[in-house]
């Protein structure tokens, strides 16, 4: 689009307040470039679907009693849309699926510029295989806050099928009654550069993946980036995040790579990680070199617990690496006792020593540029932070990006604030960067 049409397209939009099902269906048709949908606090019918949405916003018009989507085959969807944000909404009661973005079919044009902030997912009726939130070839994505509780019991709260650069951060899953093949946050079918981080996701031990890169796609459905090819998923991190419960806090599946650290876990059983092959015979790459470094892991054998690391058959477990993990056996919390079995030895494990966090307080990451500190519970906490004197609490500004393995862990532009004194509280479901100056030059310039 050209500046002066982007100027007219400005000038011409209009802010649609809805207040019953047929005036938001009729908008959401109606909605063109630049518009915004707003909802007012209510109850409107699902099955909502619109093709090539450009350039448009749908919200509540209170963020603090937000519109609830009820029913229907699924809430909404949204098939080729293009730079379009929905936030503090409420999803409820679909049968299949809460939320469907995709590129209807066209997978050389991906729906694009997608964010999602504040929306909360709950109590898909089917209980096989339906997911809270399903994208489906969509690039350059934000999940920011969700909330969601009790999707279909063998689907995903979030399922990312062909999806590329993405981040979901901030957001509470809970499930009560998962099944073994249910999962929390899965990207497959060729998704790449995706990272998942600070989220909490709670399952009940036993049953469910908490996070997994990649996956089992038929072959019709995958979307690669282009030059890409053979893998279910590429370039996934995971970081930050609290799983509580499940079969298995994280898998890998047909993936090269994948980093998943600053995580912490318990409860997982019968295993902690699963290294997988679900597309036996086909070109999709083996599972390999994947890293698992810096998480803390509490374990307690005996019930449901097996084996830290469940390997798979046709997989490279040899090229994974393991490093300073922390592992504490709640059932025999002795250096022998806390030692897991692992496919390849561990550089600087700790073993059977007190865990530095735990899942009901604020996390505390350390980093040679300051602290990460990340708030994965649903009220708000505090946390000492004994040498606040020293350091600066980095807030995003514009374009800013968070990258806390990297020497240098800000891009974009940041602002810093002085911490008020020794004790910081976080909202519910929050991180907090704090830079030391001292060890990080530059890195708030």
């Amino acid at each position: 689009m050209t500046g002066c049409m982007a100027m007219i397209a400005t000038a011409m939009a209009e802010e649609r307040r809805v207040a019953t099902a047929g005036e938001l269906t009729a908008a959401l048709e109606a909605a063109a470039e630049g518009d915004e949908i707003v909802l007012a606090p209510g109850t409107y019918a699902g099955g909502l679907y619109r093709e090539n949405l450009r350039g448009v916003t749908i919200r509540s018009a209170e963020r603090d009693n937000p519109a609830v989507i009820d029913g229907g085959s699924y809430g909404l969807q949204l098939s080729d849309p293009v730079q379009v944000a929905l936030s503090d909404l409420v999803f409820q009661g679909q049968a299949e699926n809460g939320i469907n973005i995709d590129d209807g079919g066209s997978y050389e044009t991906p729906a694009r510029s997608i964010r999602l902030t504040r929306i909360t997912v709950k109590d898909i009726v089917e209980k096989g295989n339906h997911d809270a939130i399903k994208m489906a070839g969509v690039e350059d994505f934000l999940i920011n806050g969700a909330r969601i509780e009790n999707w279909g019991t063998e689907g995903s709260a979030i399922d990312f099928v062909g999806c590329r650069n993405g981040l979901v951060q901030n957001s509470l899953l809970i499930h009560t009654a998962l099944t073994v093949g249910g999962s929390g946050i899965r990207p497959k079918g060729g998704s790449k550069d995706i990272v998942i981080r600070a989220n909490r996701i709670e399952m009940p031990v036993g049953t469910g993946r908490g996070i997994q890169a990649g996956g089992s796609t038929d072959a019709e459905f995958f979307r690669f980036a282009e030059g890409d090819k053979n893998y279910e998923a590429d370039t996934i991190t995971i970081e930050g995040n609290v799983i509580v419960g499940g079969g298995a806090a994280f898998s890998w599946v047909n993936i090269d790579g994948g980093i998943i650290h600053h995580n912490f876990v318990q409860g997982s059983a019968p295993w902690v990680v699963r290294i997988l092959n679900e597309n036996p015979g086909t070109p999709i790459v083996v599972t390999k070199n994947g890293a698992f470094h810096d998480n803390e892991i509490a374990f307690e054998t005996g019930g449901a617990f097996n084996s830290a690391v469940n390997v798979g058959d046709d997989t490279e477990p040899g090229t994974f690496r393991f490093s300073r993990n922390r592992w504490l056996n709640l059932a025999g919390p002795t250096p022998d006792g806390s030692r897991p079995k692992l496919p390849v030895k561990e550089s600087d494990g700790v073993y059977g020593e007190p865990l530095t966090n735990a899942p009901d307080r604020v996390q505390v990451w350390e980093f040679p540029w300051g602290k990460w500190l990340v708030n994965a519970t649903a009220k708000s906490r505090s946390v000492e932070v004994p040498d606040h004197a020293v350091l600066k609490q980095a807030v995003s500004v514009k374009s800013a990006r968070f990258g806390p393995l990297d020497e240098r862990p800000l891009t974009g532009t940041w602002r810093s604030e002085d911490l008020a004194g020794q004790k910081l509280t976080l909202p519910a479901m929050s991180q907090a960067i704090l830079i030391n100056p001292e060890t990080c030059s530059g890195c708030l310039d």
